[in-house]
């Protein structure tokens, strides 16, 4: 696979990513309306959900960071030395 290749599906891969990211923080907005959805597969209170999406949340986008962000940075910056 050549490097512009790669740039391109790493450049593809981020903005789908970010896409949920965005989708997902969105629907914090509406924890209350998603708790009461999954209130009967969730054992815990409203806040515990809560905290748990943010917790989701948070872990969700140190992966975003590290597994698409930073190569996707990593190979444009390659790409401009070669």
């Amino acid at each position: 696979m050549k490097l512009s290749q790669l740039k391109v599906f790493l450049w593809q891969c981020t903005k789908l990513n970010f896409f949920f990211l965005l989708l997902f923080s969105v629907g914090l907005l509406f924890s209350e309306q998603v708790f009461l959805l999954h209130a009967y597969f969730y054992g815990g209170t409203l806040i515990e959900f809560k905290k748990d999406l943010y917790l989701i949340l948070g872990l969700y986008k140190v992966l975003w960071i590290f597994f698409n962000l930073i190569p996707y940075w990593v190979v444009r910056s390659m790409e401009k030395a070669t």
